[in-house]
């Protein structure tokens, strides 16, 4: 008997240890610092909310292993009307639990967001009075309709607001008008018909409360931005006469939908912008109430996944609310448009046929015109004209060193190398009377009561020409005027964000371009530059509202169309000539002819759009197989769908998804893709294709001839693309379009061409730039580890270093259901293989063996890092398709 004591004993120890250990590790969870996470879950398994909820308590119960009202008290929102899922806060131990659990699709940590007309409907042809065949009036101004605008909130006192002539609110109107801070529910009526405010996700970031003094803030739908406000009624706001902006843009303000009806969903506030956790439970509570457009002037960043506006906006279009997303404001550099899910329509931002010609006229009476908003002052008669040099460069940042007795009493000239905001502040506190700013000509900033000009750089060239060749150089300053019509080109602004896109490239976005440059709407009349509650702004947010309101009048004309039919019209028919016919151009850092990953289809056109002929419809089941497409699995698809979902044996092809556009990001010898059409012109009807060929790119269409009946509404049609070219190049555009002799339905058609001979890892005929610039290849997989399905991307950089010798880095990026999140293993900034053939990896990764025959290596136990120590990291190989991935375990901290 006694033998055995030592190891009962040591049983009892070891109980005792393991019991100490784990109420150790419990008291570590529960003393863990919490955050607020989304965890998002799908489409609802019930149709009752109290259920939706009640199950989401007991599932964080379980999590937490407390009673479901410890849950509770967690809880920031339950997403229960369009969607399921739930905001809270856990730690985020508890937030890789859930994110292990049946039924989650991702926990997505809480973050913030970022908020990206007298004239422009005259330059989109929505004039009014509109004539009768008119998009305007033959939809009846989009009475009937309701666009949700998710934003900062509304100022209810707008004129733009008033509900004078408008019938009762729509039956099917489930929302509702929350009061708050200075906003009660009488400030709703039959224009505004509903408004809410989300906050609790911004103060779990911020932990400061909301700072409403002196009107910085109202703890209600009241807009104390003014961004909301001057989208909302760009959308649909009503007709106000005699609006300008000191003068200038004098006319009618409007919204594109006069009389469809707003509801306002605050979810971004002056502290520190909008959180992603108020944002998805705006989109939940939109589709509750049943508004029929969102308008959503934000965006998370360039996307490398899915984000809470593709989430939010999958479950609005599954249920026929159509989507609009400003596609950001990070131009002129491409590959940086948001919101490029295909289920929402992106928006670029265009110039309009309206600028504020400023005479400047110099002392040798040679006079050059500006751009300026100078109403509000008297001429400037002739004054001195300076240029402080401080470094020899004469740039605006030089003003912060340069002496202020160089520009008091006189007219500052200084060249922007970037915005220019404190410029005007610097000048004034020096004394000086008036400003000239050579810029990049993109939005005019208004300078308060001091006249300041902007002119491009080749004028403030001559201008720096004349005060150097001159001894005392003299300018005058006169007032700005408003010039209209044909002799203004529109183009598309430098801030517009580009494509293609990041997530997808194989999805053309953005899908059209609209006015986003010194938009006149409504504001807060508190606003530092409003004009009796009116001004001037700028950014693919004031882009995004107007393509929303022409959604309206669509919806209202055509109310059996799709989100996708509509996105259809208005891409197929846009214009990629100016009104003058003259090509588009851009605003950047060179300007060049624009293209379809500056604007889409073109601007938009909501007259032709309203009779495209043809529409390339979508639905559940298109943006099903994009989701397979990009590494979504059987059962993450079945749960955000509700629909029993296998997953194909052959991947479904991204080229094949239903677009009214065609882009082929890696074109070899060949590709075929297929688009099917559906006629809503005439019944019988036959459409005719005509090819304008990418350069080296032969186009085959089959059949050329669609021919329509009563019978026949559907018809599908191949293009094939063939490439020509004998080495690695760009992009190459082309078009498709169909017409039947009245309409042009027109598609656009792109290629980049790269040549892979497909063993294994090496890529003939691609190379980087000598700088290190990189050209990357993606490729999309899903594989299982045990029971963990991993979404892959296998990214391929080509760099040409200084050595003159090719290299091959592979970086992956795995999601395997923890966090829900991209993650980069740490090989990731190893280069494994190069053109010589594979380095000698057994010091680094500690004498194991390499397979010679792979450029993956093998199993590795323990690595070391550059400096030689042992890394905490361990490796294992994992198959994925025909691939490896490489896996990351961290050994110790």
């Amino acid at each position: 008997m006694k033998k055995y004591i030592p190891t009962i004993l040591s049983a009892q120890c070891l109980l005792l240890f393991l019991l100490s250990y784990q109420q150790h590790l419990t008291t570590a969870a529960e003393n863990a610092p919490t955050k607020s996470y989304v965890v998002y879950m799908g489409e609802r398994k019930h149709s009752d909310p109290a259920l939706v909820v009640d199950s989401h308590h007991t599932m964080l119960a379980t999590v937490l292993g407390g009673s479901k009202e410890e849950a509770a008290d967690s809880i920031l929102y339950s997403y229960k009307h369009g969607f399921s899922g739930f905001a809270a806060r856990l730690t985020d131990s508890h937030a890789q639990m859930i994110a292990e659990m049946d039924g989650v699709i991702d926990v997505i940590p809480n973050g913030l967001v970022k908020l990206h007309t007298t004239r422009s409907w005259d330059s989109l042809g929505l004039s009014f009075p509109p004539a009768a065949n008119n998009l305007l009036n033959e939809s009846n101004m989009g009475d009937g309709t309701i666009i949700g605008v998710i934003v900062s909130g509304v100022w209810p006192e707008s004129k733009s607001y008033n509900d004078q002539g408008l019938g009762p609110i729509p039956a099917r109107w489930k929302g509702t008008c929350e009061g708050g801070d200075e906003f009660k529910s009488t400030h709703c009526n039959k224009k505004l018909i509903g408004a809410r405010w989300f906050v609790k996700g911004l103060l779990e970031l911020t932990k400061e409360p909301i700072n409403t003094t002196a009107g910085m803030e109202y703890l209600s739908p009241r807009d104390a931005i003014g961004h909301g406000t001057h989208t909302s009624s760009t959308a649909a706001g009503s007709l106000v006469y005699n609006v300008s902006y000191k003068g200038l843009a004098a006319g009618t303000a409007r919204g594109g939908a006069p009389r469809a009806r707003l509801a306002i969903y605050k979810v971004c506030w002056n502290a520190a912008s909008c959180s992603n956790v108020d944002l998805l439970k705006a989109f939940d509570e939109a589709i509750h109430d049943g508004v029929d457009v969102l308008s959503v002037s934000l965006g998370v960043g360039v996307p490398s996944v899915l984000d809470v506006i593709s989430f939010g906006s999958l479950h609005a279009v599954s249920k026929g609310i159509t989507v609009v997303c400003s596609a950001g404001n990070s131009g002129p550099r491409s590959q940086l448009v948001e919101n490029a899910a295909p289920w929402i329509i992106s928006v670029a931002a265009s110039t309009m046929d309206r600028s504020f010609p400023t005479p400047i006229t110099l002392g040798n009476n040679r006079t050059i015109m500006g751009q300026a908003m100078s109403t509000g002052h008297k001429e400037i008669g002739f004054t001195g004209l300076a240029c402080p040099e401080g470094s020899g460069t004469c740039t605006c940042d030089d003003l912060f060193f340069a002496d202020n007795k160089t520009m008091r009493g006189k007219v500052v000239l200084c060249f922007a190398l970037g915005y220019y905001f404190d410029t005007t502040d610097i000048v004034k506190a020096a004394g000086a009377v008036g400003l000239i700013i050579a810029t990049y000509p993109t939005f005019i900033n208004p300078c308060g009561d001091l006249p300041c000009v902007e002119v491009d750089y080749d004028v403030g060239a001559q201008l720096l020409s004349y005060i150097r060749s001159s001894r005392e150089p003299v300018v005058k300053l006169s007032p700005s005027k408003t010039l209209v019509g044909k002799p203004l080109s529109v183009k598309i602004a430098r801030f517009s964000s580009r494509g293609p896109s990041n997530l997808s490239p194989e999805i053309l976005k953005p899908d059209v371009a609209a006015p986003g440059v010194n938009v006149l709407a409504a504001i807060n009349p508190a606003n530092m530059y409003a004009s009796d509650g009116f001004a001037l702004e700028s950014g693919t947010s004031m882009s995004c509202p107007h393509v929303a309101g022409i959604v309206a009048l669509l919806k209202s004309l055509h109310p059996s169309w799709s989100p996708a039919a509509i996105r259809s019209a208005l891409t197929t028919t846009a214009s990629t000539t100016d009104p003058s016919g003259e090509p588009i151009f851009t605003i950047g850092d060179a300007q060049k002819v624009a293209d379809p990953f500056d604007y889409g289809g073109g601007i938009v056109n909501p007259n032709r759009a309203r009779d495209p002929g043809l529409i390339y419809d979508m639905g559940m089941t298109d943006y099903v197989h994009y989701l397979y497409s990009i590494g979504y699995n059987s059962s993450a698809i079945s749960a955000l769908t509700l629909q029993s979902t296998v997953c194909p044996r052959k991947s479904p092809s991204i080229l094949d998804l239903n677009l009214p556009s065609i882009t082929v990001p890696n074109l070899g010898a060949s590709v075929t893709v297929t688009r099917t059409v559906t006629n809503v012109g005439p019944v019988d009807s036959k459409y005719v294709a005509s090819v304008e060929s990418p350069l080296g790119v032969q186009v085959a269409v089959r059949p050329q001839m669609l021919v329509f009946n009563s019978t026949v509404k559907k018809l599908s049609f191949t293009v094939t693309l063939s490439s020509s070219h004998k080495s690695v190049g760009g992009y190459y555009i082309g078009s498709l379009s169909w017409s039947d002799g009245i309409r042009m339905n027109r598609a656009v058609a792109q290629v980049t061409v790269f040549f892979f001979s497909g063993d294994g890892g090496q890529v003939a005929g691609l190379r980087g730039g000598d700088d290190g610039t990189a050209t990357e290849q993606r490729r999309r997989r899903s594989c299982r580890d045990g029971r963990r399905v991993i979404d892959c991307v296998r990214i391929v950089w080509f760099f040409f270093r200084s050595r003159q010798q090719q290299q091959l880095w592979l970086l992956r990026r795995c999601r395997t259901g923890g966090d829900g999140r991209w993650h980069r293993p740490a090989m990731a900034a190893t280069p494994i293989w190069a053109a010589t053939g594979p380095p000698a990896m057994a010091a680094r990764q500690g004498g194991q063996r390499q397979n010679p025959s792979s450029p993956f290596p093998s199993l590795v136990e323990t690595t070391r890092d550059d400096d030689g120590s042992l890394s905490p990291f361990r490796f294992r190989r994992v198959r994925c398709g025909s691939d490896f991935l490489l896996l990351r375990q961290r050994l110790w901290l």
